[in-house]
Parts: C-alpha cells; structure tokens; sequence
C-alpha cells in the first residue's frame, strides 16, 4: 500500500512541529536560572535584566533591599549586596558573580510603570 509511508511522514511532522511550539523561546530561557548559567560580571547581572519584568528580576535577586515608587507609577529597585537580605535564585543556584571578602556592591533597577526594566547600573560591585 503506497499511502502507509505517508501516513507515517504525516505523523513524524506532526510530532516535530508540536515539539517546536513547546520549545522555549529566549527570553523564557533567560528566567530559569539553570539555563542561564553563570553571571561572569556584574554588568553582566545589570544588562540580562534591561526589558525583562520586574517581578522576574525578584525572583532572581530575592526581594530589593530598598524600593520607592514615584509618582507616574515608575520604580526604583535597589539590591545593597552588603546587606543580609532573603535569597533569590541566584544566589540559590551561586549564579552570581565571584567577589572576593569585600563586598561593596549595590544594583540599582529602575522599571517603568508596566513593571518592565528600562535600565540598571552597578554602585560598587569591583
């Protein structure tokens, strides 16, 4: 029978194709900590979050040490790493940059009203 092998090809790309849509974008990727590695630098850690929500970077970094909303609905984030704070996964996971016993290093977020990341900058962090 002629139709069986294309019944059967029929099925292979049908298979491929719903294993494509369950497949993880990039951005997905950047919020499990597992497959996103090692942050080699600090800026590093500023730059992967520039775009991404707000409520994601928590649970990357635990909750800030400080934040304050201003008035058109924008916040500013700040993480004071000398500071004991709850964990997040970063850290969890040692994700984090290495530093040596001298840790001077706050990461300053400000997220738009959306909650989305518009820009980062390290105080410290050498």
């Amino acid at each position: 029978m002629m139709w069986r092998p294309a019944v059967h090809w029929a099925e292979v790309m049908a298979l491929v194709m719903v294993l494509g849509a369950c497949a993880e974008t990039p951005e997905e990727l950047k919020k499990d900590p597992v497959d996103r590695g090692v942050y080699q630098t600090w800026d590093d850690v500023i730059n992967r979050w520039i775009g991404q929500n707000r409520t994601e970077l928590g649970y990357e970094l635990g909750p800030p040490t400080f934040h304050k909303e201003a008035e058109d609905g924008s916040t500013e984030l700040v993480w004071d790493m000398t500071y004991p704070n709850a964990a997040g996964q970063a850290q969890m996971y040692n994700l984090l940059p290495l530093y040596g016993g001298n840790v001077n290093c706050k990461l300053v977020y400000f997220a738009d009203p959306n909650g989305v990341i518009v820009k980062g900058q390290r105080i410290g962090c050498d």
